[in-house]
């Protein structure tokens, strides 16, 4: 049989003082946490309340529809049209040193001069081209008839060598007069010659010479590099925003020489030039905003330029370089897009959803894409004050 315990409280307790501290407290110890959190929630919900209201922004970014645009028209370039013009020149100048190609069969005769002694009783006249021969066999000639006197000499008779050579220069000999043996043997031992110098001159070879083709390459040669120099030479000089075209340039010849004649025997010769650059050039940005002025005066007032989508191709169609005037077919390309009025956007898509707002913008003609994102994390419209949304255009 199953015993029964009841806790029964002794008489003298209850209702007393100190029962009703002991309930008291067990009343207090169960209603503590219950309020603790309570508090906590509050705070929370205000604090996220307080972050929506006070962190929260939209970022939103547009692609609007692009238009492609082109265009062909003319410009004139000059001193007094619409886009100015103006002509920049310079002088260059050079000399070259080029080689002589040109063969020459050179036969040079050695020359000198001898001093003739007569030991005779009579003076003694010797003919033009009389021969005198070396001691070591070199013959030469007289170059004039002259006479020596009895028991006397003549100094500084000019001789030339026979034949042509380098082994004719040689060093000073004694002469003997052959042709004297015909008339008597004795006055061929009384009249002899010798040289007091080394005879000069004597050369069988060949020899460089300047032909006329070497003065038409060094010309041809020579004018390339100046007129390649002057072109290279400006366009270095000039600002870079200045358009020069292959067909607005003229260049002169003021000047050319060689300072060889053809035939001439030299090894290498100098040949000298002077050129004259001059070209009509315009400024590219005067180019670029002639084109803007031409696409805005072709637009809708409400349309807005891509500016770095501007593209131009041009070329000469008339030009007149005397006047310094040109005419340029001119082909425009560029892209516009319709221009958005943000404070509209935010208005249309106050407290939407990322996804609403991103349909409703999508929805305007005027744009072709369209992303909202949010932020902190649980945010989940876009806020009410205008501040707080960001529009960015995406133009690439």
């Amino acid at each position: 049989m199953t015993k029964k315990f009841f806790d029964i409280s002794s008489p003298r307790c209850r209702g007393s003082k100190k029962e009703s501290t002991i309930l008291t407290y067990r009343e207090k110890k169960g209603t503590g946490p219950i309020l603790k959190i309570g508090a906590i929630l509050v705070i929370l919900v205000t604090a996220g309340i307080f972050a929506e209201i006070a962190l929260s922004k939209a970022e939103v970014e547009i692609w609007p529809k692009m238009e492609n645009l082109n265009f062909k028209t003319e410009v004139k370039i000059g001193q007094e049209e619409a886009i100015p013009g103006k002509f920049f020149e310079e002088e260059k100048e050079a000399s070259k040193e080029f080689p002589s190609s040109g063969i020459l069969e050179k036969k040079e005769l050695a020359r000198g001069k001898i001093k003739v002694y007569n030991k005779s009783q009579k003076s003694i006249t010797l003919i033009k081209n009389t021969h005198f021969i070396s001691d070591e066999g070199k013959q030469f000639h007289s170059l004039k008839g002259f006479t020596v006197p009895a028991k006397g000499y003549l100094d500084g008779v000019e001789v030339e060598a026979d034949a042509a050579g380098d082994e004719y220069n040689i060093k000073p000999s004694k002469f003997s007069v052959p042709n004297l043996r015909k008339y008597s043997q004795e006055l061929f031992f009384a009249v002899w010659a010798e040289s007091l110098e080394p005879m000069k001159g004597g050369f069988l070879g060949n020899s460089p010479q300047v032909s006329e083709d070497d003065l038409k390459n060094a010309e041809r040669i020579l004018l390339e590099k100046l007129l390649a120099e002057g072109k290279d030479s400006l366009k270095t000089t000039v600002s870079r925003d200045y358009i020069m075209l292959e067909e607005a340039w003229k260049q002169e010849v003021v000047e050319k020489f060689p300072l060889a004649k053809a035939g001439q025997e030299t090894n290498s010769f100098l040949f000298k030039a002077k050129i004259k650059s001059k070209v009509f050039a315009f400024k590219k940005s005067d180019l670029e905003n002639f084109s803007r002025d031409f696409i805005f005066s072709q637009i809708e007032p409400s349309k807005k330029l891509l500016e770095k989508s501007l593209n131009l191709n041009y070329s000469i169609k008339e030009k007149d370089l005397n006047k310094g005037e040109i005419t340029l077919n001119l082909e425009i390309s560029a892209k516009d897009h319709q221009d958005v009025d943000p404070q509209i956007l935010k208005e249309k898509i106050r407290k939407k959803s990322a996804v609403e707002g991103k349909i409703i913008l999508e929805g305007e003609k005027e744009i072709s894409k369209a992303e909202i994102k949010l932020w902190p994390f649980w945010v989940k419209t876009v806020p009410q004050n205008d501040q707080k949304i960001k529009i960015k255009l995406n133009l690439d």
